[in-house]
């Protein structure tokens, strides 16, 4: 292995790498907004929304995680870097709509329950970890399947017709 500095690797490492952390940053987002509006209220010290903040900073660490290796691997991999990262900003934008609109349809329903689950910290933080879960497992397939989408013609080009199909020039070969 080379020790040569490459300056295009670099640069598409270091974008893989600020998408990772911008999937990061989209997962705590919400926790951050409902910690400045908890503190802006004055309903609660800003010590208790840490553990809010915690759990959305170890799932969203853990998805840039992924979305660093999946983006490097894929931009490497294939004959189009476009395709991508037009599958990486999809599943950012899903991931973005998902993790606070998901969240606000789950806290409203949740309104008439306020009473019983007063006391019971672990279950409200198993439910906000559930729930930005299922928006980073939607972005994720939102990812998957545009790219999927995208390559598909790609593959498909290169792949040829199938086995023992004739092509027209094939057909118009065999007609003189």
């Amino acid at each position: 292995m080379s020790t040569r500095f490459r300056p295009v690797r670099a640069v598409r490492e270091g974008a893989a790498a600020l998408y990772g952390l911008t999937a990061l940053a989209v997962v705590v987002a919400p926790a951050l907004i409902i910690d400045s509006t908890a503190r802006g209220g004055g309903v609660a010290p800003t010590w208790q929304a840490l553990d809010l903040l915690a759990v959305s900073a170890v799932l969203g660490l853990g998805y840039g995680v992924v979305c660093f290796r999946r983006l490097r691997r894929q931009s490497t991999e294939t004959r189009s870097r476009a395709n991508a990262w037009i599958a990486a900003v999809h599943a950012l934008v899903a991931l973005a709509l998902l993790s606070s609109v998901l969240l606000a349809v789950v806290l409203h329903e949740l309104g008439s329950l306020q009473a019983p689950l007063a006391g019971q910290e672990l279950t409200l933080l198993a439910l906000w970890g559930g729930v930005q879960l299922v928006a980073i497992m939607a972005a994720e397939a939102v990812e998957r399947g545009v790219f999927r989408w995208l390559v598909g013609p790609e593959r498909r080009a290169q792949a040829g017709p199938p086995d023992g199909a004739a092509t027209v020039g094939d057909r118009d070969q065999r007609r003189t």
